[in-house]
């Protein structure tokens, strides 16, 4: 026998006609038991990624140890990428490096079709820890407008406004 309140929301729609306290099978949402082997498939997941991204990391470590000049080769970088006067980076610099080591360096440049932007060679004569000289040659290209030499640089930039002009776009 139903309680008059059953059967008065199954006869307006509200309830389903089954009331033996289990839910009808729907595919109106997800269980517990899916929503937590997707969790752990998710876990496992970013935790393997996050293995391979330390990996990555380490290996990158272990390479910049083997190589005992990769800190001092940098700090010349910088030292060159600092340096505003072009007169100062053709001729020989001194830079202290770490551990009270020194190291010269001086830049060869060579202007580009392109206004301001250099092709660099840069020498450098680094000391190691052990009093060990090592000579190192790099190659780059830099953008440095306070290289460049006024009338070099407006010829380059008329040049290219010509070569723009010139041409169509469709």
């Amino acid at each position: 026998m139903r309680a008059p309140f059953q059967s008065r929301l199954v006869g307006a729609g509200l309830a389903s006609p089954k009331l033996d306290g289990r839910r009808p099978m729907s595919a109106d949402g997800f269980t517990f038991i899916e929503v937590m082997v997707a969790l752990v498939i998710f876990a496992f997941s970013g935790l393997v990624l996050a293995s391979a991204y330390v990996n990555v990391l380490n290996a990158h470590q272990a390479a910049l140890r083997r190589d005992d000049f990769a800190g001092d080769r940098r700090l010349v970088r910088q030292a060159l990428q600092a340096e505003p006067s072009l007169d100062k980076i053709t001729v020989w610099n001194e830079i202290v490096l770490p551990d009270d080591r020194a190291g010269r360096w001086r830049a060869t440049l060579t202007a580009t079709p392109v206004a301001d932007l250099f092709d660099v060679s840069l020498e450098m004569i680094l000391t190691g820890a052990d009093g060990k000289q090592q000579d190192i040659t790099e190659t780059c290209r830099l953008l440095r407008p306070t290289w460049s030499q006024p009338a070099d640089r407006n010829t380059l930039r008329a040049a290219a406004r010509t070569k723009l002009a010139q041409r169509t776009f469709q």
